[in-house]
Formats: structure tokens, C-alpha cells, sequence
């Protein structure tokens, strides 16, 4: 291991490979303790604390992983696609996550994988050329080991995508603008706030405050879904919105109830949206209601959307998984075969990101930005799909594997 001084160097070339000074205040919290409110601009409302601190994170990485899980570990030439993937996409991505992984341990398939597992790795993927595939690919087949994790109920779950949700706003309450947007009030002793039907009664009462309003309902539940959104305000001004935390209500998926029971013919947003707009308010705020689930939303200064691992998410190379059984940071495979209307999704991408609907060890959504293009190909991408998770080849991981 490098000494001290020499470690210090290498982590600010790390750093330095991510632009982003913000993402450096995010790693440094993962060892100081939760950030604190950070304070805003007058035009701003302050912003809330996210729902998970990196400790909070760090004990759900601890948890054991999902029973009946056996790790196989394969060479990446059997993964489909490998040959042809833009994997030097990923190094940024990576890097970015490279600023936690340095401070904060994670697990990988039950294998725990401390900070000095990670140093050597994130130096090696700084020094890749930018947009170089074949060095990335190099850099990946010499540093990881692409390992399959089957549960006991198989080695295949669902996959799907998401984007950044584009709304219309203002600060102020009018005529038009008259859907809240709240920041997230937390959790009382950690307990579950009031259901969607509830918060629309206005149960919250003055205990969360509208950071801004929009001109729709459904724009508004669409944004609540993908978890992040850009707001095109009345003064002209784009703010952009994240994730910041949940009333702790499982969710239910609207498309799929309202299909199940014949109003819809398939489980598409643009079906919802034209069964909901034949309704009147009060009827389309009872359908909506289905879903006690309720999504709270801070105010980001950032250009790009942050996920839930605190780093920016990068279009088509970030997915958001269960982090009970997936760790944030790691880097996976994704194989989808073509679904609906969609093409097949082989590359690989960094898990950087959580859902409210994403549950259990083999399920994910890939983030594809922002954009006409993305939203496309976001409603295109759900179909069965496997993943193999790629570790590292340090000392640590590979002695545990081998007990």
C-alpha cells in the first residue's frame, strides 16, 4: 500500500478525473457523518437532507446478501456483446463513483470490498485514455472479474428504463400552476408519513413546503416514477429537481393495475395519460390514489441528475437497482433481450441509483438521460433480462471467493 503522502496524491488525481468538486464534498461526507443542509440562493427554498445518509447506505451494504445466492465467476469474452460495447462510456461513470468507493466499503455478491480494494482500481481507470474503447475494454478484462449471481428463483428478472421527466413551473401557487411539488419533510422516528390520498387531503399540513408548482398532475406523477426532472419555470429559468426522499408506502404501478382491470391496453404512460385526462379531478385524483406511494424532491445545483450514491448519473451507463442486494458502485453487465418495441441492451454499466418499484437481486433500470430520444428509448426498455457483476481482482475479493 502507497504511503500516506503518496496516497494523497494518487486520490487527487482521482479527484481531479472527476470534475466535480461537489462530488468530492459528497465522498468526504461517506466518512465525516450525513452532510447538512446546504444553503441556497434567495430565489431557492433550502435544500432538505436526502433520505439516506452514506451511513445509512453503508449498514444496508452490510446486510447479508439474498439467500441463495451463488456467485459463478466467467470470462467476459461469454458475455454477450462484450467485443462491441462503447465501454470507454463507462470510465467517467466510473470515476465518478471512484470518489465513494475510495472512502466508503460496499459488498459484492456477500464478498466485502473496503476502500484500499478499490484504490489501485480507480488510479488504473484514471489513466484511461478519453472515448478509447479498446483501452477501457483492456482495462476492465485486466482489472475484474465478471462473476453471475443466481438466486434461488433464477437468474432472470425484469429491467426497465427511466429518463428526466421535463415539467412546466413556477414558484408561486396560480390558476395554472397549481400542482405541488414537495421537498421531503422526513420521517418522524423513522416511521411511514401519510399515503398519497392522505397528502392530497392535505395531511402534510406545514410540515413540507412546496419547492415550486406545475401546470399537470400526471407531469407530476411521471416525475415522481423516474425520480428526477428538469422544470421549465414561468420567468424562463430551467431548475432542475432529484430525488429526495419517500413516505415509506410501497409502490404500485398504476399501468399495471389499471390494465389488469381492462381500462388500459397496455402499460405505456401515453395510455395512462389519455385515460386520465377523460376523467374529472376528482376521479383522476381517486385512480392516482391506487398508488399510496409519494415521492419527495429537493432542488439540485447541479446540471446533471444525482443519484442516490450522491455522484451524477451518466445517460445509458447508470442503472438504479435494489441496493439490499445490488451495492452502489458496482459495476454490472446488463443483457436485456429485445422487448417491446425496443432493441436488445448489452453494455455495461455502474450502479449509482435507486427506485421506489425497483426490488429484489436481479431487477434494474437504466437511466437514458434527459431528452424526446430518451424518454423513447426509457419506454422501450422493459423486458426479462440477466446480469453479471464485475469484481475486483484484488487480493481481498479474491480470497474470500476461493473459502
Amino acid at each position: 500500500m502507497p504511503a500516506d503522502s503518496s496516497r494523497k496524491t494518487i486520490l487527487r488525481r482521482i479527484r481531479a478525473s472527476t470534475a466535480s468538486l461537489a462530488l468530492l464534498a459528497l465522498a468526504a461526507c461517506a466518512t465525516e457523518g450525513p452532510p447538512g443542509v446546504a444553503t441556497s440562493t434567495s430565489a431557492r427554498p433550502p435544500l432538505p437532507p436526502i433520505e439516506r445518509t452514506p451511513d445509512e447506505l453503508d449498514e444496508i451494504l452490510r446486510a447479508p446478501s439474498s439467500p441463495g445466492a451463488t456467485p459463478v465467476a466467467v470470462n467476459p469474452n461469454v458475455l454477450p456483446g462484450w467485443s462491441s460495447d462503447r465501454q470507454g462510456q463507462v470510465i467517467p461513470a466510473l470515476l465518478n463513483s471512484c470518489g465513494v468507493l475510495t472512502f466508503q466499503r460496499m459488498i459484492a455478491i456477500g464478498v466485502e470490498a473496503t476502500p484500499d480494494d478499490w484504490f489501485d482500481v480507480c488510479i488504473a481507470a484514471a489513466g484511461v485514455p478519453p472515448d478509447d474503447d479498446q483501452a477501457a475494454r483492456r482495462f476492465f478484462e485486466q482489472w475484474f472479474t465478471p462473476v453471475k449471481v443466481a438466486t434461488e428463483n433464477g437468474d432472470t428478472g425484469r429491467f426497465t428504463g427511466y429518463y428526466e421527466a421535463q415539467l412546466r413551473g413556477s414558484w408561486k401557487k396560480t390558476a395554472r400552476y397549481d400542482v405541488p411539488i414537495y421537498g421531503y419533510p422526513g420521517r418522524p422516528n423513522g416511521g411511514r408519513l401519510p399515503a398519497r390520498a392522505q397528502i392530497a387531503r392535505g395531511a402534510l399540513g406545514k410540515h413540507a413546503k412546496p419547492l415550486l408548482w406545475v401546470d399537470s398532475a400526471f407531469d407530476a406523477y411521471v416525475l415522481e416514477v423516474q425520480g428526477s426532472g428538469r422544470v421549465h419555470m414561468e420567468d424562463g429559468k430551467v431548475v432542475g429537481i432529484g430525488y429526495a426522499g419517500q413516505n415509506g408506502h410501497r409502490f404500485v404501478d398504476l399501468t399495471q393495475v389499471l390494465q389488469r382491470r381492462g381500462a388500459l391496453p397496455d402499460r405505456s404512460f401515453a395510455g395512462l395519460k389519455r385515460y386520465l385526462d377523460r376523467l374529472p379531478a376528482a376521479r383522476r385524483q381517486a385512480v392516482m390514489n391506487l398508488n399510496p406511494s409519494y415521492v419527495f424532491f429537493r432542488i439540485r445545483d447541479g446540471k446533471d441528475p444525482v443519484g442516490a450514491q450522491g455522484v451524477p448519473l451518466t445517460a445509458g451507463r447508470s442503472l438504479a437497482v435494489d441496493p439490499r442486494h445490488v451495492p452502489l458502485g458496482a459495476l454490472i453487465w446488463l443483457h436485456v433481450p429485445r422487448g417491446s418495441g425496443g432493441d436488445d441492451v448489452r453494455r455495461l454499466v455502474v450502479a449509482q441509483d435507486t427506485g421506489g418499484a425497483i426490488s429484489g437481486p436481479v431487477r434494474g433500470d437504466v437511466f437514458w438521460g434527459t431528452g424526446d430520444a430518451a424518454r423513447g428509448r426509457a419506454l422501450a426498455t422493459n423486458a426479462p433480462g440477466q446480469y453479471y457483476m464485475l469484481v475486483p481482482k484484488t487480493h481481498t475479493i479474491l480470497t474470500q471467493l476461493a473459502k
